[in-house]
């Protein structure tokens, strides 16, 4: 079985308008900035990047509604963007409000 999960937490920037799906499910793409401090080879590494990130259903509806800059915890996996794109993008399946 392969994995593909994630858990990043950060703050949630740059949301664009929410939009619907020619579904009509609602999505929401944003960016996750995350900043902290990891341990790679015995040494203190300060870590920063903003993660490009998307969110459909009531997920997007309650993004869209709640304040941005608010940290969070996001989980998901990880995807292109398109089929032809190579840019990869959390779709996240849950978030927690820290």
């Amino acid at each position: 079985m392969s994995i593909n999960e994630i858990a990043l937490s950060g703050v949630a920037h740059d949301l664009l308008d929410l939009r619907f799906t020619p579904a009509g499910i609602p999505v929401i793409e944003f960016s996750l900035r995350h900043r902290s401090v990891q341990a790679e080879a015995g040494h203190s590494r300060q870590v920063e990047l903003d993660l490009p990130a998307i969110a459909f259903g009531a997920l997007a509806r309650r993004l869209a509604e709640d304040a941005p800059k608010t940290p969070i915890m996001a989980r998901g996996f990880l995807a292109r963007r398109s089929l032809r794109s190579t840019r990869v993008v959390l779709h996240a399946r849950d978030i927690e409000y820290q």
